[in-house]
């Protein structure tokens, strides 16, 4: 059962990841006018946020291969915590700093605290003991 818990933990994020990755990546404008800003027109931000969706595109493969193999449960948990984690953290510094964003982005930031926390568990039960 552990194991099962595990992998649905590590394929939601990756899950997560791969889509978010790859809509910032190939479809930015799209993925983005959901947020209320628009891309089009600026080259510079266009490949910021399409290097940072292909960084997340890839970080949630390397995730999906610890789902699939046991293996590369840990290190795949610990990536994943710390994206997951790092985003809700880079959430909260900018709803203090800059006010409170949409409500979506709000549940977003839950949502990938949530992930994260669940997937630093799958870190501590598959870590490697001597």
């Amino acid at each position: 059962m552990g194991r099962v818990v595990e992998r649905i933990v590590l394929g939601l994020s990756a899950l997560v990841l791969v889509v978010v990755g790859a809509a910032a990546a190939f479809a930015p404008d799209a993925f983005y006018a959901g947020f209320g800003f628009t891309v089009e027109g600026s080259p510079e931000l266009a490949s910021e946020l399409r290097a940072t969706g292909v960084a997340l595109l890839l970080l949630g493969l390397a995730i999906a291969a610890g789902a699939a193999w046991s293996r590369w449960a840990f290190p795949a948990a610990v990536v994943a915590a710390l994206v997951l984690i790092g985003y809700a953290i880079g959430r909260a510094i900018s709803a203090l700093a800059d006010g409170a964003p949409a409500s979506s982005v709000g549940v977003a930031g839950v949502a990938e605290l949530v992930l994260g926390l669940a997937a630093a568990w799958v870190a501590w039960r598959t870590r490697p003991r001597d």
